[in-house]
């Protein structure tokens, strides 16, 4: 449904307000994703690639405890995430570490959030759980366990600079829901923000009117897309980088996720 309105009782919100993405809750994941399905998104082909190369002996990793340079240089060739293009990266830094390339940033926290990776004597390992998950025919269960990490333990904030409070996390599984009825048709992330959220006095307050918006964007729907969730194009024909982005979700998307509401 791309337009109307979606009715739920007080207890049919708050049991997706109070969802912990967990399957005991509204939120129902498909863990039998092939990695066939999951071939064009961007977080589990990449995460099995650092994996493998934390199994066995590990990576090393610095004195400030990242991934070490030679194995981020290694990722940034092999790795295919859209929007962090191996030129682009290579033009605008000399070296490359890990705060330089985002998709590793994000990765190595997840990982370990996930319980799927651990530091061991000054080395990065895979353990028993990233172990399990690694194996191809696993692919849907680490699609589950990083995409339910990223939401609940991980801080959505730590890869932007806006300084609106988290206001998102808190309410994931209605956001989800609601992008599920809504979200067939292009939207930008302001009016697909207003459709599936609720309205917060932080995001009222903020400093500038696209705040708000701008934040979902970096939150939320950044997220999704690397989840492969979720779709993004250029308002413009021209593609004018001033102009919003428009934002759908996926076919992935309702075969990933259910709800029970």
């Amino acid at each position: 449904m791309s337009k109307g309105i979606v009715k739920l009782t007080e207890q049919q919100a708050s049991a997706l307000v109070h969802d912990d993405l967990d399957g005991a809750g509204p939120c129902l994941m498909n863990e039998g994703l092939t990695l066939t399905d999951l071939a064009a998104t961007n977080v589990v082909p990449n995460a099995r690639i650092l994996m493998a190369e934390l199994d066995g002996k590990g990576a090393k990793l610095t004195a400030k405890g990242n991934l070490n340079r030679k194995l981020v240089e290694s990722l940034v060739d092999r790795f295919q995430w859209q929007g962090y293009p191996a030129e682009r990266i290579r033009d605008m830094n000399k070296v490359i570490n890990e705060d330089d390339y985002t998709p590793a940033l994000y990765l190595h926290a997840v990982l370990k959030l996930g319980g799927l990776a651990r530091t061991e004597k000054g080395s990065l390992k895979l353990t028993k759980k990233g172990k399990a998950l690694l194996p191809e025919e696993a692919a849907g269960k680490l699609q589950a366990v990083l995409l339910r990490t990223t939401f609940t333990r991980y801080n959505p904030a730590f890869l932007d600079r806006y300084e609106m409070k988290e206001i998102f996390s808190w309410q994931i599984s209605l956001i989800l829901y609601l992008i599920d009825q809504f979200n067939d048709d292009w939207r930008p992330a302001d009016a697909l923000m207003r459709s599936v959220t609720i309205p917060c006095k932080e995001a009222e307050g903020a400093r500038t009117p696209d705040t708000p918006w701008r934040t979902f964007e970096a939150r939320v729907l950044r997220y999704l897309r690397w989840f492969g969730l979720i779709e993004e194009k250029q308002a413009a024909a021209n593609d004018d980088w001033f102009q919003p982005k428009l934002y759908r979700k996926t076919a992935l998307y309702s075969r990933m996720l259910t709800f029970q509401v």
